[in-house]
């Protein structure tokens, strides 16, 4: 299953912001996604698994544009 691996931010990010994105794009519930969100703006590594591959890429694409770095990967390793 593809994901997109997070691995921080580049400068301020709102945490709601990246926790609305993770919502649309991987399924995540509320609490799950700012959970997430949490992580990644606190410059914690995270590996998010999504079934559509072409979401992949545009979740990694959005994460970007908002300060995370953020990077699709198609394989099934969990590196994070």
């Amino acid at each position: 299953m593809p994901q997109v691996h997070v691995t921080g931010v580049r400068y301020e990010v709102s945490r709601e912001s990246v926790a609305s994105a993770l919502q649309h794009y991987t399924g995540m519930g509320l609490i799950e996604a700012r959970n997430a969100a949490e992580e990644a703006v606190s410059g914690r590594p995270v590996s998010l698994y999504i079934e559509d591959f072409a979401d992949v890429y545009e979740l990694a694409d959005i994460l970007t544009g908002l300060g995370v770095d953020a990077e699709a990967d198609e394989s099934d390793e969990l590196q994070y």
